[in-house]
Order: structure tokens, then C-alpha cells, then sequence
């Protein structure tokens, strides 16, 4: 599994996602099949969007009940706050507080997105000034990162 995330995490800034030669394709999902591609454990055809990973995931029995995030995870993400899973990303690192670094495929290209579950719908926490939640976009305003969280899955950890 470390080998999966080191070499999704290599793709941060790339608009495509391409590893060893072979192109997985456009959207967030493409991440997703490249870090199991490498993990030597390739997604069936069909799981080519969040909706249809996060299926599987249920389908696996593979969705965390506690929500705390570990370097490997899946993260599904809404467009906005209580929404249908609709993006998912693959989570980097999980820091002692909280926080995750998820590696989310956007137009832009792969980018690290910082989220803290205990914390959905704040930026920063009071009690340490620290920075917990990036801002999304969601129509014309920013939102926490947290508040968009539909799941958390281990399918990756999972045999």
C-alpha cells in the first residue's frame, strides 16, 4: 500500500494521471484506480467514478463506521454539504490531530487537499490556531473541506 500512495503522490501538480506509461483516464477516479493498479490490486471496469467506487466499497463491506481517515483510504466527497458521493480522492497522510492530506484529482490537476473530520465545519482550530480544513468551492462560496466528506473506506487496506 505505501508503494500505491508514494506513487499517486508523485502525480501532485500533474494534470493527468499517468504512472509507468499507462493513462487512467480523466476525473477524480482516475487516482483511485492508479494507486489500486499499483497496490497490485486492480478495480473491476465499471468502478470509473466516485458513485460507482463508493458502491463498491459498500458492496465490500469496506466503509469505516469511525470515519478517521489512514494513509491509503479512500475519502468520497460531495458537491455540497450532505450531498451524493460525487469525488473521491486518496488519502496521503493522517496527521496525530486529525487532519488528512487527500490527493484529489480537479481540473486543475492533483492536488493535496487538507480535511479534518472531528472538525467538519471549521478552517482553523481556536484552541491551536492551527489550519484544519481547506476551503472547496461549492457554487459561489467556500466551504470546508470536512463538511463535504460522504465516507471514508479502507477498500485498499482491504484483501
Amino acid at each position: 500500500m505505501a508503494a500505491a500512495v508514494k506513487a499517486v503522490s508523485s502525480l501532485v501538480g500533474q494534470r493527468q494521471v499517468v504512472l509507468a506509461g499507462v493513462d487512467y483516464g480523466p476525473g477524480c477516479a482516475a487516482l483511485a484506480r492508479a494507486a489500486f493498479a499499483r497496490a497490485g490490486r486492480p478495480l473491476p471496469a465499471e468502478a470509473r467514478d466516485a458513485a460507482a467506487l463508493h458502491a463498491l466499497a459498500q458492496a465490500r463491506g469496506a466503509l469505516l463506521p469511525t470515519r478517521t481517515p489512514s494513509a491509503g483510504d479512500l475519502v468520497f466527497l460531495a458537491d455540497r454539504p450532505g450531498g451524493p458521493p460525487v469525488h473521491v480522492g486518496v488519502v496521503e497522510r493522517a496527521e496525530a490531530d486529525g487532519t488528512a492530506v487527500v490527493l484529489h484529482r480537479v481540473a486543475r490537476g492533483v492536488l493535496p487537499v487538507r480535511l479534518n473530520l472531528a472538525y467538519p465545519s471549521r478552517s482553523d482550530d481556536p484552541a491551536t490556531g492551527k489550519h484544519i480544513n481547506d476551503a472547496l468551492r461549492v457554487g459561489a462560496r467556500a466551504v470546508p473541506a470536512g463538511s463535504l466528506v460522504v465516507s471514508v473506506s479502507d477498500l485498499l487496506r482491504r484483501r
